[in-house]
């Protein structure tokens, strides 16, 4: 009985860092393109993306909090999903978004050296390169 509930709590988890990803991609994919076009019938579709991401994501994220208290409430569920493997995946998909940070910003330095670029916009797009990177991630080392 004690695999099938941890079995469960894994699927969600896995679930729920899927449904946070997708809800990032679109919420703050649709926020950075509103920056960069001006536009009043493309602003009405991008709203149209970004508030059911946005929700997606607030909702996901409010849900993946009450697992994670779940598991550390109970002592075996604790031990069992939150073991040194875990730790482990979690240490590497943060290692990639810090990377794809890195590289987001040398990309930017260089384009800046021949373009002017809007800081609001290199923020932006950094921030969202590194989180969806690190979910991403997440999703591939929390696979099996």
């Amino acid at each position: 009985m004690e695999t099938s509930i941890i079995e469960q709590y894994d699927k969600k988890r896995f679930n729920l860092i899927k449904w946070l990803t997708l809800g990032w991609a679109l919420w703050f994919g649709a926020y950075i393109i509103k920056d960069l076009i001006n536009s009043k019938t493309i602003f009405g579709i991008i709203l149209l993306l970004g508030l059911p991401g946005w929700l997606l994501f607030v909702v996901s994220l409010i849900r993946y909090l009450k697992i994670g208290k779940a598991i550390k409430s109970d002592i075996r569920l604790k031990n069992a999903l939150n073991n040194e493997l875990h730790r482990l995946y979690i240490y590497k998909s943060v290692y990639i978004g810090f990377w794809s940070l890195i590289v987001t910003i040398i990309i930017f330095f260089g384009i800046s050296l021949f373009y002017k670029i809007s800081a609001l916009i290199v923020c932006e797009v950094t921030l969202y390169i590194g989180i969806l990177a690190s979910l991403i991630a997440a999703l591939i080392y929390n696979k099996d």
